[in-house]
């Protein structure tokens, strides 16, 4: 059978086809494989058809929408430069998963596709949305409507935007007082610390930190997922406690996942220098280097793509050869869906690729289905997973 890889110049040729910015060169490929076999040019007209631009049409708004808050979020400001080759290429992705699945059912003898089974829930991809849990017990629900709000708190200015809490100001008294800004499940955040240290939080993620930082460190607290802009301080390092570990640093970026059901603690330095350590000892991390934690505290080093890890604050899912039942745990907390395994030998079929964290959520399951030999239903928020009898 041929590989799925094999099949995304046709689509990334498909994606700038609908876009109008095909080469000479590349019109001469494209029309090439379209006369080569007659499916070809069958699957051609399918993504042309307009029944498929409205699709995209619909997606590219959505797109727009989600790389404007992206933009404001990351502080990314050569975004603007890249719209047009952002949208070819994600016209491009959701043709490569048509061109695949064509090419699955072509190669594989299939005459068509079979319809995803789904019952008419809409599920939707994660939003800015978070509580804040105050000092006092008081509590704030964030991001909903994305307003302004100011108010004052133990000396310090606390604003919040529609995703994004921030703290500045110096503060008052040596006691330190504690937030809670607690992510839920289909949700993300970021907060700026008042030392101007950024974090941001990913799905089913928690973080406890003082209004304002005294003494001689800065520590915060971290359940789940979150990715770290650390200002630099000499005279007080920053260390975060997460899952029974430490990283500690004076300035740098990095990722740290730590979720109870993942049975490991990982942290991934983007640049600068950290120590990663527990009551087993420690390891110090150079920039591409990811720190592991077992359950029982063992901790050791790897080199790594550090892209695979922290692409969820970038707006994409990028798994490289990953257990099936450790995508799902991924995708479910993003879409705050359930998952059933029907059949256990599904959860240890290996999965790699990547896709757009804001995008549909059936194209997500189409995509995983093309691992082949398994069977996806959703009904309501559940999706049920399981091994087809006659898969090959």
């Amino acid at each position: 059978m041929a590989r799925f890889e094999d099949y995304t110049w046709v689509s990334r040729l498909l994606g700038k086809a609908l876009e109008g910015v095909l080469t000479v060169e590349e019109e001469e490929r494209l029309r090439a494989w379209r006369s080569a076999d007659a499916r070809h040019e069958a699957l051609y007209g399918r993504v042309m058809s307009g029944e498929f631009l409205a699709a995209k049409r619909a997606e590219w708004e959505k797109a727009d929408r989600v790389a404007a808050y992206l933009q404001v979020r990351a502080r990314c400001r050569a975004r603007r430069r890249l719209r047009t080759w952002r949208r070819v290429w994600g016209v491009a992705a959701a043709v490569l998963l048509v061109v695949g699945i064509g090419a699955y059912g072509l190669f594989a003898g299939m005459e068509k596709e079979e319809p995803l089974r789904v019952s008419k829930v809409e599920i939707l991809p994660g939003s800015a949305r978070a509580e804040l849990i105050l000092a006092g017990g008081e509590r704030l629900v964030l991001g909903d409507e994305p307003v302004d709000s100011v108010w004052v708190q133990e000396g310090m200015e606390v604003r919040t935007t529609g995703e994004q809490l921030s703290y500045a100001g110096e503060g008052s008294g040596e006691a330190l007082q504690y937030n809670v800004l607690r992510v839920p499940r289909g949700g993300e955040f970021a907060v700026e610390l008042a030392d101007g240290t950024l974090v941001r939080l990913n799905s089913d993620s928690e973080l406890r930190y003082p209004v304002h930082f005294a003494g001689g460190e800065r520590r915060v607290y971290l359940r789940g997922e979150g990715y770290f802009e650390v200002v630099k301080d000499a005279g007080k390092p920053f260390v975060v406690e997460a899952g029974g570990m430490e990283v500690e640093v004076l300035g740098t970026t990095f990722n740290v996942s730590a979720y109870a059901d993942e049975g490991a603690v990982a942290t991934t330095l983007v640049e600068g220098a950290v120590r990663f350590s527990g009551e087993s000892g420690g390891v110090e991390l150079s920039p591409g280097e990811q720190g592991l934690a077992d359950g029982a505290g063992a901790v050791t080093k790897r080199e790594v793509d550090v892209n695979d890890y922290v692409a969820w604050q970038k707006g994409q899912f990028v798994f490289r050869h990953r257990t099936l039942e450790e995508v799902i745990r991924v995708v479910c907390r993003w879409y705050n869906v359930e998952a059933v395994f029907e059949s256990a030998g599904a959860k240890g079929i290996y999965f790699t690729g990547n896709m757009r964290r804001y995008g549909d959520f059936e194209q997500v399951v189409r995509m995983l289905e093309l691992t082949g030999g398994l069977d996806f239903r959703i009904e309501g928020r559940t999706i049920y997973i399981r091994e087809k009898k006659n898969a090959f």
